[in-house]
Order: C-alpha cells, then sequence, then structure tokens
C-alpha cells in the first residue's frame, strides 16, 4: 500500500466503514482490515488506542463512551484504575480522557481518582438523611468510613445539600450531624430523668 494518495486515503477509509455496516460475507478479511487501519493510523486520519493485551483496538471517542457507559453500570461511582482494569486499557489513557468524559456529561463530578454522577449523589444524599432520620445523629468519621468517600466531596454535599434542610432540621456541630427532632427527644428524656429523681443527681450521672 505504499505511495498512496490523500484521495485514495480517504476512499479506503469510506470503503471500510461502508463494508463494516454490511452482510458479514462482504466485508473484508481481517488482515485487510489490520492493514488499512495501519496506513490510517501512519497517516493521521483515525487515531486509536490498544488494549492492554494487544488483542483490540478502539477509537478515542468509543473510549469516551465506554468510559460513560461504566460508570452508569457501576451505579454512577467508579475510581479510575478499575475503570482501566474493566477497559482493558491503559490508566494514562483514562487520564487524558478525564475532561472529554465531563464535558462529555456535564452532571460527573471528578475527585481524587474517581467519576462521581448526579444520580449517585442523590442517592447518597437519600441515604444518609433516612440513617439520621432513624438514628438521630451520625459522627461525620463514621459516614467517611460507612460509604469510602472522599472528605472534600462528603463535606461538599452535607455542606450544601444536607445541612440545614428546612424539611428535616440537620445540625452539624463538633463533627456530628443530628436532627432536632433527636435534640428535643434528649431534652424531653432529661427532663422525666431529673423529675423522677428521688435524690439529688451528679451531673456526670446524667451524661
Amino acid at each position: 500500500m505504499a505511495n498512496v494518495t490523500w484521495d485514495e486515503i480517504r476512499n479506503l477509509r469510506a470503503d471500510f466503514l461502508n463494508l463494516q455496516l454490511t452482510e458479514t460475507a462482504n466485508k473484508l478479511s481481517e488482515r485487510n482490515c489490520v492493514e488499512l487501519i495501519g496506513l490510517l493510523v501512519k497517516e493521521g486520519l483515525l487515531n486509536v488506542i490498544y488494549t492492554t493485551d494487544g488483542k483490540d483496538i478502539i477509537t478515542e471517542q468509543r473510549l469516551i463512551r465506554e468510559i460513560l457507559d461504566e460508570i452508569y453500570a457501576n451505579g454512577g461511582r467508579i475510581n479510575i484504575v478499575d475503570l482501566a482494569q474493566h477497559l482493558r486499557i491503559d490508566l494514562s489513557y483514562i487520564e487524558n480522557k478525564i475532561g472529554d468524559v465531563c464535558k462529555e456529561d456535564s452532571t460527573l463530578q471528578f475527585t481524587l481518582g474517581q467519576f462521581i454522577s448526579a444520580d449517585y449523589t442523590n442517592r447518597l444524599i437519600e441515604e444518609i438523611t433516612d440513617i439520621l432520620l432513624e438514628r438521630g445523629l451520625i459522627a461525620f468519621s463514621e459516614l467517611i468510613r460507612q460509604f469510602d468517600l472522599p472528605t472534600e466531596y462528603l463535606n461538599s454535599i452535607l455542606t450544601n445539600r444536607i445541612i440545614g434542610s428546612s424539611q428535616h432540621n440537620i445540625k452539624y456541630e463538633s463533627g456530628t450531624l443530628y436532627t432536632e427532632n433527636y435534640v428535643r427527644l434528649q431534652q424531653n428524656i432529661l427532663i422525666g430523668y431529673l423529675q423522677g429523681a428521688l435524690l439529688p443527681l451528679r451531673v456526670n450521672e446524667l451524661i
């Protein structure tokens, strides 16, 4: 395939795309496909990425789509190390596409090596809120351990989406989230305890 013109290369590329959409019997042979792809890559008309095992190739645009599909398939949250392993793509290619992926889906966040979708964030907020309504309080450090989340990300959604919620009156103080209902319950318990006491009580007995 030496000494071909640019027009011939463009025609070959068009033929390649058309043949791939026709019946199997009319498709190019594997050898011809490899030669054609190699020529297109060499001439700068096609950019492809090889998988880590060298068995498959993928275009840069298709890689973005595959990354998005993996994020959604994993519930809206995945770190790029796992992503690279799932796609069998070198980590450096994933890192180079972070900006393009977030541009393709503007609801995505990338923080400390993880893609996190808006849907995941919404589900997380609901789950944390349910925990608070059931228990009344929970330590910030416990949430970090339970959900294995970056501190910066968790602090952001707590500050902007949960704390001060007009619906549930959730507060944050000294590293602990709590509801006003929990505070009122504890006050009522304390009042009842004091009213029922027959003898003077030490403060440490009330804690």
